[in-house]
C-alpha cells in the first residue's frame, strides 16, 4: 500500500469528508453472499472492488440472501434504461467502507459509504462521522419497510442476477483486493 504523494492538510480532509456525504442517494445490490465470506464484511472495513459495481435505485423485496446497500453521491445512471432496471454503477476501481450491518434470520444487510478514489479514501482510515450510527439505523429502519414489498421482476431477470452475482471487493477465494 503506497502512501499518499503529499500529507493533506486539516481543511483539506474535512473538505473531503464533507463533499462524501453531500448529497446521499441509496441504492442497492442483491447478491448471493456465503456465511463465511459475510462475516468479513464488519463495520470500518474499507475495500476496494476491482470491477464496475452495478447497483439500482429501485428498492423493493430482496431477491438474495445479502443486500448491499451503498451511500453515495457519485454512482453513474445509464440513460436511457430499456430493461427497467435502475442501473446504476460505481466505475472499476471504486472504494467502499462498512458503515454497519443489520443480520436476520436467513440474510444479512451491509450497509457501505462510496468514497472517493485517488487516495482520498485514506481520509477515512479510523475515522467515524457522527451521522453514520444514525445513516445506518435509518437505512434498516427504510429498509424493514421497503423488503416487505415484492421484487421487481426486472431485478431477478437472469442478466440483472448475472451483474449482481459476486460479493463486492473479494476474489473468488474471499480474499479482499488490494486497496
Amino acid at each position: 500500500m503506497s502512501e499518499p504523494a503529499t500529507e493533506l492538510t486539516e481543511d483539506q480532509k474535512e473538505s473531503i469528508i464533507e463533499a462524501t456525504y453531500d448529497n446521499l442517494g441509496l441504492f442497492v445490490r442483491d447478491t448471493e453472499v456465503p456465511k463465511d465470506i459475510s462475516a468479513k464484511y464488519q463495520p470500518g472495513l474499507i475495500f476496494r472492488e476491482k470491477g464496475l459495481t452495478s447497483a439500482t435505485y429501485r428498492v423493493g423485496g430482496q431477491a438474495a440472501n445479502h443486500r448491499f446497500v451503498i451511500y453515495s453521491n457519485h454512482m453513474r445512471k445509464k440513460v436511457p434504461d430499456p430493461q427497467n432496471y435502475g442501473l446504476c454503477w460505481a466505475d472499476k476501481g471504486s472504494v467502499f467502507k462498512v458503515l454497519g450491518r443489520h443480520d436476520f434470520d436467513g440474510g444479512s444487510w451491509i450497509i457501505l459509504l462510496h468514497l472517493f478514489g485517488e487516495e482520498y479514501w485514506r481520509v477515512f482510515q479510523g475515522f467515524d462521522s457522527p451521522v453514520d450510527e444514525d445513516m445506518v439505523k435509518s437505512c434498516v429502519d427504510w429498509l424493514n419497510v421497503m423488503t416487505k414489498n415484492p421484487v421487481f421482476p426486472e431485478l431477478i431477470a437472469t442478466e440483472w442476477v448475472e451483474s449482481c452475482k459476486y460479493p463486492l471487493g473479494v476474489d473468488d477465494n474471499g480474499v479482499f483486493f488490494p486497496l
